[in-house]
């Protein structure tokens, strides 16, 4: 799903009377990390044409982003879930009118070493291993070693839609919450027995190749279903990738 980002930019900053920025105060936007690597690419591609426009990207979780907007400390806030119920009431008891749109359509995607002999699960036995069910790689295919858990911190819109989209229940207590997904990347390329899920777009290089030092496993929805990868963009579509997810 595609973005006009000058138009997003220049319709939220307020100012925006013939296409132009003309505000003077910089423009704030925090949040996911899942889309701190998009969003910063937009604002390069929108600050290109607009030199004058002062924006600045952090990430540090949905949540962080959401309550830096609702806190005035932020203009856009980054957010892989939709805002629930409290943020919404709090929005409203301080008179604030926010418009949530979705930017693109993610491929959650589930990581690990490349060495691994995994190339694919279900998702129940992704499930099963996130709730600290099953421990060892060798009962889902792979070799006789245990299965070391890295996922977001509770901050993240990514740590919540996992479980409740896959998990469907609490995170094991071994799992370690990284403070972004960078951070997620660079355990499992270190750790021979390690499995994390990230955004898409932290499976590929910059130049838009697929990432050689992990492996993206494929996915089915249940035991005998095909098999879809979250790099297959048709799959992440029209849902036969079923982690997919609108942020």
């Amino acid at each position: 799903i595609r973005i006009d980002a000058a138009a997003a930019v220049a319709a939220v900053s307020g100012c925006a009377q013939t296409g132009d920025v003309t505000r003077s105060e910089p423009i704030v936007i925090q949040g996911s990390d899942t889309e701190v690597q998009l969003v910063s690419s937009l604002v390069e591609s929108f600050t290109g044409t607009h030199p004058d426009a002062d924006i600045s990207v952090t990430g540090g979780g949905s949540a962080t982003g959401i309550a830096a907007l609702l806190n005035g400390e932020a203009d856009i806030a980054n957010s892989s879930r939709p805002l629930n119920e409290q943020e919404k009431t709090s929005a409203s008891g301080q008179g604030m009118e926010i418009a949530e749109f979705i930017l693109a359509r993610d491929g959650l995607s589930v990581v690990v070493h490349p060495s691994n002999g995994v190339d694919a699960l279900t998702l129940g036995q992704v499930g099963s291993i996130f709730r600290g069910e099953t421990t060892n790689w060798k009962d889902v295919g792979g070799t006789d070693a245990p299965i070391v858990l890295y996922g977001r911190q509770s901050t993240s819109g990514t740590y919540g839609f996992f479980r409740d989209a896959v998990v469907k229940d609490d995170y094991a207590d071994t799992l370690r919450q990284m403070e972004g997904s960078q951070a997620i990347v660079d355990a499992v390329i270190a750790d021979k027995n390690g499995i994390g899920y990230v955004g898409v777009g932290y499976v590929k290089a910059e130049t838009g190749e697929v990432r050689t030092d992990m492996k993206v496993l494929g996915i089915s929805a249940a035991e005998g279903q095909p098999v879809a990868s979250p790099l297959d963009e048709a799959a992440v579509l029209d849902g036969r990738y079923p982690i997919s997810r609108p942020i």
